[in-house]
Formats: structure tokens, C-alpha cells, sequence
């Protein structure tokens, strides 16, 4: 795997220097994609583990790996992408990773590398293709090459282990916020923003929505922060990313007291733990509204 670890759980700081780590593969055909290595538990060799044909409502499904002493699903990317298939010995590696708290295998080709791009350098795609979160090129045999970054949300919306929210914003919201402090979200992904959207709703907060990081960071600079209940933010974003929000805020002595949540797929240790260091209030994984309403109501709630 051209020198890769077989763990990925020990993360670097590369969140400080502005950057995201992809693992560009090869999917059955030799298309080109990425997956933010954030995401990633581990690199696992297909021959390596125990995989059975398990039946599922979802055809993007080819069964069930034993890893690590625990059954994980196993999802062919080529299927759910719309692209031919191949038998599953014919992959070589499961991408293990976690979404949402749920962990899950893709099945890919190979590997190709490991790289850092800025947040400058990804192309923001989901208007054009909700299954798509960026475009990038990357470097392959000495040639520069199209890269994809499949959007995670939208697929587990697609195998139906998410939801749009809409039956727990009914199930768990009774009551509304009755505060008139804003919050502040910042959220790329149109999958999730609708959620937030339903939600603030619901809930009958005044809210500001921002499609990135960046947008949010600089309306904190022109806004009174005693009127600010809290902030919402996802990690993973172009131009300022969630890491970078929580620094900025918690670094600022004008902001720090506000209260940041992240709402994130992202849901590794690792990736809270490097939240909870930067000195983040809560930790959401998405479309989890039980969590986020609790979480809310803890700072904006009438008592």
C-alpha cells in the first residue's frame, strides 16, 4: 500500500496547517476517488478477513466482514456511485471507516496514496452531484488526474441508516427554545443543512446559516457576541473548516464563552478527542437530533 499504515487512528495535525489529508484509491474500474483519512479507522486486506453474503434491502450492500472481532458492513462504491461492479475478490482493500457512529467497509481497488491538499485547492460539487462533496487533482504515475470526494452523508441517507430528521424533530422536540439569542451554523453539505434548517424551525430559534466556515468566522467578526447562544459547525468544509472555527472562536477572548457544537459525520475518538483539546462544548454526530435538541436546549433552553 506504497508505505501506508494499516492504522489511520492516530491522526497528524494537519487540521493547523490549514489542510485536509485525502486517501486517493481506485474503485473497480479505475476511477479516481478520495475519502478524508479522518474518517478512516483503518486499511484492512480484502483476503485477509471473513466476508459473508448477508441479504439486504439495498444493493449497494455485498455482505458482512468479520474486523477486529466485530461485523462490519461492507459497501461496493462502484454499485452506489453508478459505476460496474466487480465480484468482491477482486477489490483488495476494505477502507474501514466511521460515519455517524456507524463503522462501515468500502470496498476499492487499491490505494494510491495519501495526500494534503488545502481547503483552497477542493472544489465544492454537491450542487452538480449530491453524491460528490469535492473535485481535486491530484498527482498518479507522474500525471495530473481528476479526484473525487464521495459524500459520505448522502450515501448513508441512500442504504437508509440515516434519515431526514423528520421523524425525531416529532419524536423528541416538545418544546420550543423561547430564546432570542441567534445561532450561528456553518454546514456545506445540502443533505445536512436541510436537516438544520427543519430543526432550528422546530425549535423556533433565530438562526444564521452559512454554507462554510468562513462566512460563519467572519460574521462572528461583526456581530455583538453577547447576542450569540452558540455555534453549529461541521469539521469537514472548504475554505475555513470546523477545527478552524473552534480555534478561532475559543482563541478570542470576545467569543470564547460562546458555546460551539460540532456536528460532524466525523465521530472517531480521535477526531473528539482534537475537538475536545481545542475546547469545543459538544460533540453531534449529524442527523442525530435527540443529541442536538439536548445539546441546544442546554444552552439556549428556558429554565
Amino acid at each position: 500500500m506504497s508505505g501506508i499504515s494499516n492504522s489511520v487512528e492516530q491522526l497528524t495535525r494537519a487540521h493547523l496547517r490549514n489542510v485536509q489529508q485525502l486517501a486517493v484509491f481506485y474503485t473497480g474500474k479505475g476511477n479516481i476517488y478520495a475519502i478524508n483519512i479522518a474518517k478512516i479507522k483503518a486499511f484492512i486486506i480484502t483476503e485477509e478477513v471473513s466476508i459473508s453474503d448477508t441479504p439486504s434491502d439495498s444493493d449497494v450492500i455485498d455482505g458482512i466482514a468479520t474486523i477486529r472481532g466485530v461485523p462490519i458492513t461492507l459497501v461496493n462504491l462502484d454499485r452506489w456511485l453508478g459505476h460496474p461492479s466487480l465480484p468482491i475478490d477482486q477489490y483488495k482493500l476494505i477502507i474501514f471507516c466511521e460515519f455517524n457512529n456507524h463503522q462501515v467497509g468500502f470496498l476499492v481497488k487499491d490505494v494510491i496514496n495519501i495526500v494534503e491538499k488545502t481547503t483552497a485547492e477542493l472544489i465544492n460539487s454537491e450542487e452538480q452531484n449530491t453524491k460528490i462533496t469535492y473535485t481535486t487533482y491530484v498527482e498518479v504515475n507522474k500525471q495530473t488526474k481528476l479526484c473525487t470526494v464521495f459524500n459520505a452523508e448522502q450515501l448513508l441517507v441512500d442504504i437508509g441508516w440515516t434519515d431526514d430528521g423528520q421523524v425525531q424533530l416529532e419524536k423528541y422536540i416538545d418544546k420550543p427554545v423561547n430564546n432570542k439569542k441567534v445561532i450561528l451554523a456553518a454546514e456545506d453539505s445540502k443533505v445536512a443543512r436541510e436537516v438544520l434548517l427543519a430543526f432550528f424551525k422546530k425549535i423556533e430559534a433565530t438562526y444564521e446559516m452559512f454554507n462554510n466556515g468562513t462566512a460563519l468566522v467572519e460574521r462572528l467578526k461583526h456581530i455583538d457576541p453577547q447576542q450569540v447562544g452558540c455555534v453549529i459547525t461541521d469539521i469537514e468544509m472548504p475554505g475555513t473548516d470546523g477545527f478552524q472555527v473552534a480555534q478561532f472562536i475559543k482563541g478570542n477572548s470576545d467569543l470564547a464563552h460562546i458555546p460551539i457544537i460540532v456536528n460532524s459525520s466525523m465521530t472517531t475518538t480521535a477526531i473528539k478527542n482534537k475537538m475536545i483539546s481545542i475546547g469545543v462544548d459538544d460533540f453531534v454526530g449529524k442527523t442525530d437530533i435527540k443529541t442536538l435538541y439536548a445539546s441546544v436546549f442546554e444552552y439556549l433552553g428556558s429554565k
